[in-house]
């Protein structure tokens, strides 16, 4: 199951503040800042997700 999130301007300004402070690619930006924003965890196999210590990451059932 899967839920839209918009991005809003706090999404934008959260992507900025990602994309500055952990050098994260634009796309990568977007993705993270859309998970803290909705509150939501994150499943992915990139560890470049594992910068953002603010994150809630789901790896181990990608491996």
């Amino acid at each position: 199951m899967c839920e839209r999130i918009d991005l809003t301007s706090e999404v934008v300004a959260l992507t900025i503040r990602i994309r500055r402070e952990y050098k994260l690619k634009i796309p990568d930006a977007i993705v993270a800042a859309s998970a803290l924003v909705a509150g939501v965890p994150l499943v992915t196999a990139d560890a470049e997700f594992k910068k953002i210590e603010a994150l809630n990451l789901i790896t181990d059932i990608l491996t």
